[in-house]
């Protein structure tokens, strides 16, 4: 069967192509279709995708019928709820004298295009909304009557880091998706007469809907979405109404495997059939047992009779069968083929939840209750002691309690409206929210009891540790305590060049000043805590201080000095680790631990992995709290 559809422009590059039938698809089924998940970063390339799309939609307008009036809202991923659902109108409300209710942004869309930006940055509440109004075709505002909102939504994905996501409330509902990640200006052509020709040529929604589709097709759709891991019910369901669409857009009465092929194509935004074939004249290697296939194959390219063994011949009906139709053993097979790639392609290392997982992602928790941040929601209670009310959020709460707080409530004879009366159960503020950094605080014991190789493997673990940063955000302060004081060696930094330029030259001996590196660490800790990161403080010591605070040597009160800045740090909250790097730990060391309420690892052979597990397994817990 040829497929005209699937490659509109011979030479033009096969994802490019994929990724214009996504737009015919979406533009053939607005509405009945989730929407597309566009995975890109903001560039021409994906500009010229969404212009191509809405010229597709434009012209199969014009075509049916429809005019040009498709909704085509832009929402940024910070929208508020209220704005998604509607709410109370202001404007109009002051103007009238009474409360009047406005749609939400789910309603005006009703029948066309939501184009949501930075989806992957999208609030876990707002895409709980968007995903239940997408299943009801029905949204409710503050005043309780339902509104239609069928639509479907372009959700671009320009997630970096391993931790960013579209959530899945939102993914889980999106039919396709398209990846334009690596796809030059020059592979992707804005070509606006080729977009108006494909839109043009699309069936209505009557039409999209009567291709027939067999059983053998269900099965094949329903065993290829059971092959993938953690998929949702509905992806058979997507992989039918996509091969549907595409069977209309052919103008076919059914849907065959080619179809269904192009479908898994679209819908899992992957290439199935990109392995090189090999040339006509080579000699073919023998393809083995039908349920063993060499290479990943459409189910148009599988054989229209799968070779039979020790069976009798086909029967004359059999054979007069046309080449174009398949059985269901050709679609069971197409199925498990398109099934071992899709599962080949999820379980790359990159792909698989168990890798990303695996890596440590941002640093820092998020933290509630700041001055600064991405806007979390509203709240009737101040968030901070300064917060001041948001007075959007405030009207719209005053507003319907008008009429009962003032029965006069209504437009005057001159057009003016009396004075709202506001109380302050009315207040509303913003509630804000940031991810914070964390900063690892390592305080490194360079006396003579410490130096030699284990100074050498403390270097090492902090080298190591500013390794991991980039990944996780953090950043590295270093104190070194030997002579008489302690000394500040690094400001907190991630710069890896900075870092081994300071630790490049640090001596080591001398009588060991722990309290005064005790005091150090806490100045930075409170520093750092002042600029909205989380400290963790690193003791490489062995506990064995003989300097006091005022820099005199007496064994006795620089332990009890030691003793007092401990319980400081406790009392203030601070995150820490004492790691006994002495060649009989001590309980002395213990009980200083206790006193700072702080993690002790004994660890007599220092090494630089296990101190950098240690402190990453730290951080990473921070970051899970």
């Amino acid at each position: 069967m040829a497929e005209p559809n699937t490659m509109p422009v011979s030479g033009m590059d096969p994802r490019w192509n994929d990724a214009l039938l996504a737009a015919r698809v979406l533009a053939a089924g607005v509405g009945a279709l989730g929407g597309v998940r566009l995975r890109a970063g903001a560039g021409p390339v994906r500009n010229r995708w969404i212009e191509m799309a809405r010229a597709m939609m434009e012209a199969a307008e014009v075509t049916q019928g429809k005019g040009s009036g498709r909704p085509w809202l832009r929402i940024p991923a910070s929208s508020a709820a209220g704005r998604l659902t509607g709410g109370i109108d202001i404007a109009a409300t002051l103007t009238a004298g009474r409360p009047v209710h406005e749609k939400g942004l789910l309603a005006r869309a009703d029948g066309g295009i939501i184009v949501l930006g930075m989806a992957e940055r999208l609030a876990a509440a707002s895409a709980a909304i968007i995903g239940r109004t997408m299943d009801d075709r029905a949204t409710s505002g503050a005043s309780g009557r339902s509104h239609p909102a069928r639509f479907s939504v372009i959700a671009l994905d320009e997630s970096v880091e391993e931790d960013e996501d579209v959530p899945a409330a939102l993914a889980d509902r999106l039919t396709l998706d398209v990846r334009l990640d690596g796809l030059s200006i020059h592979d992707a052509p804005l070509d606006l007469d080729l977009a108006h020709d494909m839109g043009a040529d699309l069936p209505d929604a009557e039409a999209c809907a009567a291709p027939a589709i067999g059983d053998d097709v269900r099965e094949a759709a329903a065993t290829i979405s059971l092959a993938l891991p953690a998929s949702p019910l509905r992806r058979s369901l997507d992989l039918l109404r996509v091969a549907r669409i595409l069977a209309a857009i052919e103008r076919s009465e059914s849907v065959d495997g080619s179809h269904l092929a192009a479908a898994v194509r679209l819908c899992l935004g992957m290439m199935l059939n990109t392995e090189a074939q090999p040339d006509e004249g080579a000699e073919q290697p023998d393809p083995g047992p039908a349920d063993e296939p060499q290479q990943p194959l459409d189910a148009d390219e599988m054989p229209a009779e799968p070779p039979q063994r020790d069976q009798p011949e086909q029967n004359e009906a059999e054979s007069d069968r046309p080449e174009t139709e398949l059985t269901e053993e050709d679609m069971l097979v197409a199925a498990g083929t398109a099934s071992r790639a899709v599962l080949t392609e999820l379980d790359r290392p990159d792909r698989s939840a168990a890798g990303k997982s695996a890596r440590t992602g941002k640093s820092g928790g998020f933290k509630s209750g700041s001055r600064r941040g991405r806007p979390a929601g509203i709240v009737s209670r101040p968030p901070y002691p300064e917060a001041r009310p948001d007075i959007v959020s405030t009207l719209r709460a005053a507003i319907p309690w008008q009429r009962l707080r003032n029965p006069e409530f209504a437009l005057a004879a001159d057009g003016k409206a009396p004075p709202l009366r506001i109380l302050p159960s009315d207040f509303r503020y913003i509630r804000f929210r940031h991810r914070t950094e964390s900063t690892a605080i390592f305080a490194v014991d360079a006396s003579g009891s410490t130096a030699m190789e284990r100074l050498a493997e403390a270097k090492g673990a902090i080298e190591l540790l500013l390794g991991d940063c980039y990944v996780r955000r953090d950043h590295v302060a270093l104190i070194t305590f030997r002579g008489r004081s302690a000394e500040t060696l690094l400001e907190p930094t991630r710069s890896l060049v900075r870092a081994k330029r300071s630790l490049t030259g640090l001596p080591g001996g001398g009588p060991t000043p722990l309290a005064g590196a005790i005091r150090r660490s806490l100045e930075i800790a409170g520093m750092v805590q002042r600029r909205g990161q989380s400290p963790l403080i690193v003791y490489l010591t062995d506990g064995s201080g003989n300097i006091a605070l005022d820099g005199q040597p007496d064994r006795v009160r620089a332990r009890d000095d030691a003793q007092l800045l401990a319980r400081q740090g406790a009392a203030l909250g601070y995150r820490s680790i004492l790691i006994d790097i002495a060649r009989r730990p001590r309980e002395a060391t213990r009980e200083l631990a206790r006193s700072m309420q702080a993690q002790y690892c004994p660890l007599p052979n220092v090494s630089a992995n296990a101190v950098n597990a240690i402190v990453s397994a730290e951080l990473q817990k921070g970051t899970r709290s």
